[in-house]
């Protein structure tokens, strides 16, 4: 502004460095002014002059002003973390819905395998409740009456010689 006048406006939107709702607020406010100044270009066709901008300052520095600029800030800021957020969800969601897909794919047996493992199963089974019933089978009977019925045998007891006597 002419006569060193200086427009303070960025000082008090932006706080301090890292404040990144106040640049984002402070950049509002420039593209207001630039939309001001275009604007008074097509009307007068010439640019401002820094007298003519006083009525702008005066809008654009009162208090409603400023929290204008900063509510807006905000909005534009949540209107982007929610967009980054909805789209960093579905980049996961179909990040995880196809490894999940792949998991359960590469997981799942075939149907051979499956027919396969059955029969096995199946025959363990058969197996299992043979030698079980056999085993009850054999509590029943003695030993000897075991063998000889399963092998067809016939045991006989062979008389145990007498040991000579001592001299």
């Amino acid at each position: 502004m002419a006569g060193g006048c200086y427009n303070h406006i960025f000082s008090v939107l932006v706080e301090h460095e890292q404040d990144t709702l106040g640049i984002i607020a402070y950049s509002l406010y420039k593209r207001q002014k630039i939309e001001f100044i275009q604007a008074f270009k097509a009307k007068h066709g010439r640019e401002p002059k820094d007298e003519e901008l006083t009525p702008f300052h005066d809008v654009s520095n009162s208090p409603s002003q400023l929290e204008s600029y900063r509510g807006q800030a905000s909005q534009l800021v949540h209107g982007f973390l929610d967009a980054s957020i909805v789209a960093q969800a579905a980049e996961l969601d179909r990040y995880y819905s196809e490894k999940a897909s792949n998991e359960i794919r590469s997981t799942k047996p075939g149907f051979w395998l499956g027919v396969t493992q059955s029969l096995v199963g199946s025959v363990l089974f058969v197996f299992l409740l043979g030698f079980l019933v056999f085993f009850t089978w054999s509590l029943n009977q003695g030993p000897k009456q075991v063998i000889e019925q399963v092998f067809d045998v016939t045991i006989t007891d062979v008389p145990t010689p007498e040991p000579a006597p001592l001299p």
